[in-house]
C-alpha cells in the first residue's frame, strides 16, 4: 500500500475563482504574455524568453500546459500554430499578490509594509518622492469623499 502524502499548494482568489499561486517560471511567462495585446505562438513567446530562460519548446510547453490547467492562460489552435493569451489581468494579479504579501508578512498593515523598506534602506530618494506623491494624491482623493 502507497503512504498517501499531501501536498499543500499556495492557493490565490483571481476574479471570484481560486488558482494556485505562480512558480516564477510561470510568472517570467505571464510577464511575457501581459507585454501582447493579441495571442501569442509558442515560438515568439520561446525567443523572447530567450535572454532570461535557455528552455526548450517542449520546455516552454510544459509550463504553458501547467498554466492553461492552473486557469492563468487560454489556449487555441489555429492552423498549425498553438496561440496563448492570458485570461488574468496583469494588474489584477499583482494586486492579489500584493494583498497576499501584506497579509503574510507584515500582518495587512502597509506601514509595516513601507517601514519595512525604509529600514532596510532600499528607497532612493526619488523612490521617496515618487511615493509622497501617490499618499498626496490618495489624501486628495479621501478628501473628496469625506464631503
Amino acid at each position: 500500500m502507497k503512504a498517501s502524502t499531501s501536498v499543500r499548494k499556495e492557493r490565490l482568489s483571481l476574479n471570484n475563482n481560486t488558482q494556485e499561486r505562480l512558480t516564477a517560471a510561470e510568472l517570467d511567462i505571464m510577464l511575457c504574455l501581459w507585454k501582447y495585446t493579441q495571442p501569442v505562438r509558442t515560438a515568439r513567446l520561446l525567443e523572447d524568453l530567450q535572454p532570461v530562460h535557455s528552455w526548450t519548446l517542449s520546455t516552454l510547453k510544459v509550463l504553458l500546459g501547467r498554466l492553461e490547467e492552473k486557469g492563468y492562460v487560454q489556449v487555441t489552435r489555429q492552423g498549425r500554430f498553438t496561440l496563448y493569451q492570458p485570461l488574468v489581468a496583469e494588474a489584477e494579479y499583482r494586486r492579489r499578490e500584493t494583498g497576499g504579501l501584506l497579509h503574510r508578512f507584515f500582518g495587512g498593515s502597509p506601514q509595516k509594509l513601507v517601514a519595512s523598506l525604509v529600514e532596510d534602506g532600499s528607497l532612493t530618494g526619488e523612490d521617496i518622492a515618487a511615493l509622497e506623491a501617490i499618499l498626496r494624491k490618495a489624501r486628495e482623493d479621501h478628501a473628496d469623499e469625506n464631503l
